[in-house]
């Protein structure tokens, strides 16, 4: 079983130094038993970042999602309905119903008594620490992954990822790297329910993010990598700016890089279909 003192010391050993502002990505399954649980993993990146470190953390949901921007989306009309009319209003002063799709440990985040989370019915932040109010004030409802998002603000603070157990599939910042590169597949829409009962449009869909693994091998070429264990958990601190400048590169290169090449990913194949012919107007694929 694993203590705070040597998750902390792992997390030093890693390189994550007194001051930083770090987004992490984090397997609780993969480090290992932890004395205190979660919680306590939190409480470790906390006292290595000390009083001018902030950690943040994806807190992404689907309780105010519509439905029919599913992966797999309602095969039949009243079904969609029925399952519309059961999709709360949003409130951004109720935490979310549904189970955070980043798991335990950004809920251990979420739940601290000093953190602050920005307000998106969908794809929100949570951060503790020096820069969290400002990471996460203000945020946009459209293209919240991209300029003005926490990702960018912690862009300007020269921040670092750190995947623990996890691989770049998660690494969130590259959708930021998306919007810049201006890949026609990121001006898609999605639907939240907002607190007025009424459906909103949100321009600037993320969506599929299997194909980022694509990036790792040209990341370690070029020694942006630092790998090690956190726990159990194979992890890699890298800087976020030289991730971002390396997927707008490839994005620049071919529009189509980052995507999942798995044939049945209708985001995938419509963002294929977008990025051939970036001015055509696509209906979604159902």
């Amino acid at each position: 079983m694993w203590t705070r003192a040597q998750i902390a010391e792992d997390l030093s050993t890693l390189g994550l130094l007194p001051g930083s502002d770090v987004l992490a990505h984090a397997s609780m399954k993969a480090i290992g038993e932890v004395n205190g649980g979660a919680a306590e993993v939190v409480e470790a990146f906390l006292e290595v970042l000390g009083e001018d470190g902030t950690l943040m953390v994806p807190t992404f949901h689907r309780t105010y999602a519509d439905p029919a921007d599913r992966r797999y989306p309602p095969e039949t009309e009243s079904e969609l309905i029925q399952l519309r009319a059961e999709v709360p209003p949003y409130d951004p002063h109720k935490p979310a119903s549904s189970p955070l799709l980043m798991g335990v440990f950004s809920e251990a985040v979420r739940k601290h008594p000093k953190a602050f989370r920005s307000q998106h019915p969908g794809l929100s932040f949570a951060a503790i620490g020096a820069q969290a109010e400002r990471f996460t004030e203000r945020v946009p409802f459209d293209y919240p992954l991209g300029t003005h998002s926490p990702l960018n603000r912690l862009y300007d603070r020269n921040g670092q990822v750190l995947l623990i157990g996890t691989h770049h599939s998660v690494n969130t910042s590259i959708h930021l790297a998306e919007v810049w590169a201006n890949v026609a597949y990121i001006h898609r829409s999605a639907h939240y329910k907002l607190e007025t009962g009424e459906w909103g449009t949100m321009a600037g869909s993320p969506e599929c993010s299997r194909g980022f693994g694509k990036i790792e091998s040209l990341l370690r070429q070029s020694r942006i990598l630092k790998e090690g264990y956190i726990g159990n958990a194979p992890s890699q601190r890298m800087s976020q700016r030289q991730v971002i400048s390396m997927a707008m590169a490839m994005l620049e290169g071919k529009g189509a890089a980052l995507l999942c090449i798995d044939e049945d990913c209708r985001w995938c194949t419509l963002a294929r279909r977008m990025t051939a012919t970036p001015d055509v107007s696509y209906a979604p694929i159902v």
